[in-house]
């Protein structure tokens, strides 16, 4: 897990523990003594990051609520993913040159649905305003 990961995990006081024993990927839990990730064991580090990252978006976004319905689920899964997304996009900007921006590629290489180009693309515009169309 990147340092950068582990300050974030520091600054909002959440553990991260591993089982082989869960069917989800991870899922994060507030108890009594504070907040957790339950991840599942053996992921690689750059998967490993960007579901931490999404967890903590989840902090941030939302303070770890339960989901209220379908609707809340949505735009809390959506905002969580936009976080982590926010994270990953700056580092792949800074390894490209601008002209190789691509948003598919972004996702491919980091194992991510093509669900999220628009978003991708968006960030990349955002993050790097001297790209004029970002390819996909």
């Amino acid at each position: 897990m990147d340092l950068s990961i582990k300050r974030l995990l520091n600054r909002y006081n959440v553990k991260v523990e591993y089982t082989n024993e869960v069917e989800f990927t991870a899922r994060l839990f507030n108890t009594p003594k504070g907040m957790v990730i339950i991840m599942h064991s053996g992921m690689s580090d750059e998967m490993e990051n960007q579901v931490v990252l999404h967890e903590i978006g989840h902090i941030k976004n939302d303070g770890c609520q339960s989901y209220q319905d379908w609707r809340s689920r949505i735009v809390m899964e959506k905002d969580a993913n936009e976080y982590m997304l926010g994270k990953v996009v700056g580092d792949y900007i800074n390894s490209c040159d601008p002209s190789e921006l691509n948003s598919i590629d972004f996702l491919e290489r980091h194992n991510l649905s093509q669900s999220l180009d628009y978003t991708v693309r968006n960030l990349i515009r955002k993050n790097c305003p001297n790209t004029d169309d970002v390819k996909s």
